[in-house]
């Protein structure tokens, strides 16, 4: 699963390595590789760029790619519907299909929040209390820091929810700036 999927590169690439043999290329892009984007025109963009890239390799009958989801990842799991549910019902029966895996590897580039030029980049009135309870109950709990902000960033809560997500069977990898890196 990539959960900020972008233009859809990571998945592309995954297509394209080598690592899915071509008996299994099918059953993975059909049941097995998911994608949420947030932005209307990258979750077109990256649709398309899945499929070709699926079709380049396999060939045959188009298959539509129906493991993307327009959808913001943080607020997958903090209600049942939003807002578009009923206006746009196969991309909400994805959602929901979703949310009931058994999800073991997440992989991709998380939004970045500190260190913004401006203060409206942020989305900051977005408001995700689930995922931001389970930091207060986890990191800042257990944080010396006196001053906690910094932890509801998106990229910490990107790594917080890729936690839960994932629960103690999986692997999550995230393109990480160097200030998450210690010597």
């Amino acid at each position: 699963m990539d959960p900020f999927t972008g233009t859809g590169t990571f998945i592309t690439r995954l297509l394209q390595s080598g690592l899915i043999t071509p008996e299994e290329m099918e059953h993975k892009f059909r049941h097995e590789i998911h994608a949420n984007e947030i932005v209307l025109l990258a979750y077109y963009i990256a649709a398309i760029n899945i499929e070709a890239t699926y079709h380049g390799i396999m060939g045959g009958d188009y298959v539509p790619f129906e493991g993307i989801c327009l959808t913001d990842t943080f607020q997958l799991y903090e209600q049942e519907k939003d807002l578009i549910s009923d206006l746009m019902v196969d991309n909400s029966t994805r959602r929901s299909r979703q949310k009931e895996l058994d999800i073991r590897v997440i992989v991709g580039n998380p939004p970045y929040s500190i260190g913004q030029g401006n203060a409206n980049d942020n989305a900051s009135n977005v408001s995700y209390p689930k995922l931001d309870g389970r930091i207060e109950d986890t990191y800042a709990a257990r944080s010396k820091a006196t001053l906690s902000k910094g932890l509801y960033d998106s990229y910490i809560r990107a790594i917080r929810w890729a936690s839960d997500r994932i629960g103690n069977a999986g692997v999550i990898s995230f393109v990480s700036g160097s200030g998450y890196a210690e010597k």
